[in-house]
């Protein structure tokens, strides 16, 4: 493969990821539920109260790390 396809390749991906977030925090959202995830090494409870607009788009930041409670 070539850088060229290797970079559209790893877009892609981050893309899927980025849906795939979006997806679970709107569905959190929308049944008022909570997420459990693992941030900085701890577990915490993740109230998803926002927007699902809201959530960064941005791959490198993680949306689910607003609204976190310990």
């Amino acid at each position: 493969m070539t850088d060229k396809e290797i970079r559209e390749m790893q877009r892609r991906i981050d893309e899927g990821i980025r849906q795939a977030q979006e997806r679970l925090w709107e569905r959190a959202r929308f049944n008022r539920q909570s997420l459990v995830i693992v941030q900085d090494g701890e577990i915490r409870e993740v109230m998803p109260e926002c927007e699902c607009n809201n959530i960064p788009s941005n791959t490198t930041s993680d949306p689910l790390r607003t609204n976190t409670r310990p």
